[in-house]
């Protein structure tokens, strides 16, 4: 199953483990990485993209949909930019392209509080045990997302917004 892996930890040290951590996992085959990269939350809640991983085979939608959620973690108009960051041109700024839940960027925004550092990864994986032991040992906290899980609230999202936007 393709899955958003969030692995957020303490340091950008720890960050740089984790990543080598599921390369490895990669490598091992008990995961498949498409696209991977670090990022911190500043004091102020901005989003700072520190690494893209280029040494996994980085797919269209993958980076994409990692740079959308880093945009969307800095708010809605980040999406946007985020998405460009992720590798691809084009306007996949919403949600809904990004193809993760509103309720699991809610997860991940509480979690990757200033000053901390997290891997965002766009994987496959059939069971979570390998992933999870590895970046326990890292003393990372661990959330996942299914790339398509909740796209009919993604789009009751944008149509709401859109009726808002013709209202006003």
């Amino acid at each position: 199953m393709e899955k958003i892996l969030v692995v957020v930890v303490d340091s950008e040290a720890k960050a740089y483990e984790a990543s080598r951590a599921l390369q490895e996992i990669d490598r091992e085959g008990n995961i498949s990485v498409y696209a991977a990269a670090v990022i911190q939350r500043n004091a102020d809640g901005t989003i700072t993209k520190r690494h893209s991983d280029t040494d996994f085979p980085v797919r269209e939608l993958g980076g994409m949909a990692l740079g959308a959620l880093i945009g969307l973690l800095a708010g809605p108009v980040g999406a946007g930019i985020g998405a460009v960051l992720g590798g691809m041109a084009g306007g996949f700024s919403d949600l809904d392209r990004a193809e993760v839940g509103a309720e699991f960027i809610d997860d991940v925004s509480a979690t990757l509080t200033p000053g901390k550092f997290a891997v965002i990864a766009d994987i496959s994986e059939t069971w979570v045990t390998p992933v999870d032991v590895r970046m326990e040992q890292l003393g990372g906290t661990v959330l996942r997302s299914l790339k398509k899980s909740v796209e009919a609230e993604h789009r009751a999202r944008e149509t709401e917004r859109a009726r808002a936007e013709i209202a006003q």
